[in-house]
């Protein structure tokens, strides 16, 4: 299954069950700059456990098999993978002020024939720095070279959180990845 296909599953079932979702990963990257090539769709979704009864029946519609134990490992490990078709879907529930103002913050793009809200420059790349493989760190150059206005304040004003909530060293990523892009 192509990912614009996915999209284009999920776009509608989240929408029809109201459960609001922001693209972070690798599609949302390309919005943003040069598409490279991803094999599955990140969404940070803004839910609680309450809202089960809409989360499930959305992740059923999109062809996922969602089992007691995924739902249950979603609140409380706050990511599952789910596999539609040969495609993955990787959901985050949110868990942070950052992913509330990621939300916030998201922009409207076009993926095929789907509208989506994607993560703007700045919060994809402060979940770049908590992730930090190989990808994350090409996806962050590729967005500090590649958008003109990126708001560096912004991004260091949630380093402290990022840094908490994952349990990683967000500053000394930042600083790195600033020296390689000449940011």
């Amino acid at each position: 299954m192509e990912l614009t296909e996915l999209i284009g599953r999920v776009v509608p079932a989240f929408e029809r069950h109201r459960v609001p979702f922001l693209v972070i990963g690798g599609l949302a990257v390309s919005a943003w700059v040069s598409p490279r090539l991803t094999d599955d769709i990140d969404i940070v979704v803004i839910a609680k456990r309450k809202d089960s009864p809409r989360l499930k029946p959305a992740l059923l519609e999109c062809g996922a098999r969602v089992t007691a134990i995924e739902m249950r490992w979603l609140f409380e490990r706050r990511f599952v993978i789910f596999r539609i078709a040969d495609a993955r879907l990787d959901v985050h529930v949110s868990s942070s002020a950052h992913d509330r103002a990621a939300f916030a913050n998201g922009e409207w793009a076009d993926f095929g024939k789907a509208r989506v809200r994607v993560s703007g420059p700045e919060d994809l790349i402060l979940y770049k720095l908590a992730a930090w493989r190989p990808v994350e760190r090409a996806d962050v150059h590729s967005l500090l070279t590649g958008v003109k206005d990126i708001a560096l304040e912004y991004i260091e004003k949630w380093l402290p959180e990022i840094s908490k909530h994952y349990g990683v060293d967000a500053m000394t990523r930042w600083k790195e990845a600033r020296a390689e892009a000449g940011r």
